[in-house]
Order: structure tokens, then sequence, then C-alpha cells
């Protein structure tokens, strides 16, 4: 499973003086304007001092005809001139240092609060999600068409710069083109549609593995709390198999609120879990795993290859693992 994945942190702008950092999305203006992505205070930056830039795998800096120039590793670079930065190149902005390039990896989601500062909130396993992990009001993800957002049971698209809005004010979104990098790997990553998903289940139903077949390989997802409403979209799918397959396993909302016995909230803190355990473990499209109906309120599992068996262990845990 590790052979599928690849990790980099996203890129920050670090102020030396006094270690500020700003996460850079995949297009940031530089400088003392307001319409700058990231706004410096020194009275020696221009108003648009400078662009930095994800191209072609690596973070490009141009200087914009500053009045007093742009700096990287100490060397002044020409009114308009391009160059490449690697990790931890120290940046000067109408001086030849006074800023780090940390944690240079492709640009990845992120949404800032609007009108306040505060930290911003980072995609996490290739999902977004907001106002934090513990709440998910709204999941934005990547999906076959470009970017979705999740919210009160319905998918919608959206797109870079738009604001959305959760129970802790307005958030502006920082959507890049590609949310990861593209890793030279033997064996393509495997996708949603290609897994063999097993559910190896206890009598009470207070235990569930759940294993990922891929080809020759085995994914063992473990037991998870989380996989249990996976488990009942799974068994919805499976009584639907004689329809066509896109017509099966289809189940409303409430109606699986109302078998899990829980509310929405949880049940989309579980769905955030369980595509986030997905992405992790390397599946290429995680989000694919609970698919939505749009306009219906209907979601299933994006499995179409199930199989549900009981445990045969003499001893599991009472309760479900966390």
């Amino acid at each position: 499973v590790a052979a599928f994945v690849c990790y980099r942190r996203m890129a920050r702008l670090q102020q030396a003086k006094d270690g500020v950092s700003w996460m850079l999305p995949a297009r940031c203006l530089l400088g003392r304007s307001r319409a700058c992505t990231i706004r410096l205070a020194e009275p020696e930056v221009s108003g648009e001092h400078a662009l930095i830039r994800w191209e072609s795998g690596v973070w490009v800096l141009q200087d914009l005809q500053s009045r007093n120039g742009t700096y990287v590793d100490g060397r002044h670079i020409g009114s308009g001139q391009r160059v490449g930065l690697s990790p931890n190149s120290v940046i000067g902005f109408g001086r030849p240092d006074g800023y780090v390039l940390v944690d240079a990896g492709a640009p990845q989601a992120f949404a800032v609060r609007v009108g306040e500062a505060g930290p911003a909130v980072e995609a996490q396993g290739g999902f977004l999600v907001l106002p934090d992990p513990g709440r998910p009001e709204l999941t934005i993800y990547r999906s076959a068409q470009g970017w979705a957002i999740e919210q009160a049971g319905e998918a919608h698209p959206v797109e870079d710069g738009e604001t959305v809005h959760t129970s802790t004010g307005p958030w502006l979104l920082h959507l890049p083109e590609l949310l990861t990098e593209t890793c030279n790997l033997e064996a393509a990553a495997p996708t949603v549609g290609s897994l063999m998903l097993r559910f190896c289940v206890s009598r009470d139903e207070e235990y569930i593995e759940l294993l990922a077949l891929h080809g020759g390989r085995t994914i063992d997802l473990k037991a998870r709390a989380h996989h249990y409403p996976l488990l009942l979209l799974a068994r919805a799918r499976l009584a639907d198999h004689t329809l066509p397959s896109d017509q099966q396993g289809w189940v409303h909302q409430d109606e699986l609120l109302r078998l899990l016995r829980s509310d929405s909230n949880r049940l989309h803190i579980d769905v955030y879990r369980i595509r986030r355990q997905l992405a992790e473990a390397g599946i290429a499209d995680a989000a694919q795993i609970v698919e939505r109906r749009a306009g219906t309120r209907q979601l299933r599992i994006g499995v179409p290859r199930l199989e549900i068996i009981p445990l045969t262990r003499n001893a599991v845990p009472a309760v479900r693992a966390l």
C-alpha cells in the first residue's frame, strides 16, 4: 500500500524575523496593495511587488518591475525576470533577505476566514473540511469533473476563489488546478471503481473489519466505527444487484440516518473518515467511496463489487474500534 502514496507538505512563505508564515496558493501576488494575495507591510515593498506561482512541478518567482528589486538567495533578479525556487530559498523584497520558502510541495486546497486573522485550514488526505474535521459542515474535494463541495447532504461544483459559509462565518477557498503532484510509480494507484470490498462482520454487528482487494493486493482497512454506515450502503447495493448499475444502491439520507439511529453531523464525520482512510491508503479517487445523486439527498457506496461475510474469529472486542 505504501508504494501508492506520495506525500509532500504544501509550500509556505515564512517571515524570517518572527516566523509568521502563509500557505501559498498556485498563483500568489505579493506586495502592499489590498489586491495582493499576501500583503507585506515593509515600506520598501512595492504595491504589487512580485508573483510566485506553481509551474511544471516547481515554484517560480517573478519580479513585477518593483522599485527596490527582488532577491533570491542574496542575488538580485532583474525586473520581470523569472527564477525557480528550491526548498529553503531565501527571498527578499526590496532587500536581500527577510523570507524563506519552506515545505515547498505542490499547492493544495486550503481556506482562510474572510475578514479575520487566524490560521488557514489545509486539506488533509485530499479533503478540505470546514470549519474543522470535528464539525464537517462542508467537505471540498476533487471529483472527476473538477472541485466539488458537499453541504447538507447535497453535492455541487465549486471554483477557486469562491466564498462559502459555515456557522463560524465566511471562508475564502484556494483550490489549485492539481490537488497533488504526480508521482512516478511502477504501479498505478487503485481507484474506487477497481476495488472489491470485503466486509467481515460479527454476529451482533458491533465489530466490522474491512478489506479492499485490488489485483493481487489486499489493503487492510482494519475495524473502524465508520465502517458501519458503509456496510448498510453495501447491503442496499447488493440488494439491487439485478438493476442497471446506475440505479443500484441509492438510499435517501433520512432513511440511512433512521437505520443508523444517528444524526446528519455524525454521518458527515463518518463519511469524511472513510474517505480520508482510503486516501491515506493510496486510493486515487477516495471521495467516490460515497456517491451523492444531485438534487435527491440520496447516496450510495461507490464500489460495485462487494462481499459481506461472517467474522470467523472466536473472540472480538466488545465495542467497535475507533
